[in-house]
């Protein structure tokens, strides 16, 4: 049972950062102007300008990657070793 809980978690984990990284192709076309500098053009996700739908878009991102950490940190910590 609790390796199933643990694959759960692992599951529940990888599909938030996956929502994560999908997310991230939306927020290019948020951003107000160009990007500064070339980090931010690799990762979107950078504090920047970004319109009001673009940062409450980059505000569920970071709950998103939280959320996968958090999981991900769960699902190891209950797995059978």
């Amino acid at each position: 049972m609790l390796t199933s809980i643990a694959f759960g978690c692992f599951v529940a984990g990888t599909v938030a950062f996956l929502r994560f990284f999908y997310l991230a192709t939306k927020l290019r076309k948020e951003r107000i102007g160009a990007p500064t500098t070339r980090v931010q053009e690799w990762f979107p996700w950078l504090p920047g300008n970004f319109t009001p739908a673009g940062q409450r878009l980059r505000r569920h991102m970071n709950g998103l990657m939280i959320l996968g950490w958090v999981f991900l940190i769960a699902g190891l910590a209950i797995s059978p070793r």
